[in-house]
């Protein structure tokens, strides 16, 4: 129990330190909807992130995401993107 909330409280803080260091990169106030669109559109960014947070696939980083703010699935933004079809070929590659 006490590992568990361990690891959540160091994920946790570790998560909020890659969304601040695209904030300041970008120069921009994102919330986490907006930053899981750039997560999901720069291989870069997701290669980044995954290393940060130890996570080993992008499947793995997106529930991670889920994990932090479970309402993300809810974002018109998020669903627009994934429900692009022109998007399709380009998500987590």
């Amino acid at each position: 129990m006490v590992n568990k909330e361990l690891e959540y409280k160091e994920n946790l803080h570790l998560f909020r330190t890659f969304c601040s260091f695209l904030c300041i990169i970008r120069s921009k106030k994102f919330n986490v909807a907006n930053i899981l669109l750039v997560f999901l559109q720069e291989r870069k960014v997701r290669e980044l992130f995954r290393k940060l947070l130890s996570v080993y696939t992008d499947f793995d980083a997106v529930r991670l995401f889920l994990e932090i703010d479970p309402t993300l699935y809810k974002s018109k933004y998020i669903m627009k993107y994934l429900n692009n079809k022109k998007n399709h070929k380009h998500i987590l590659k």
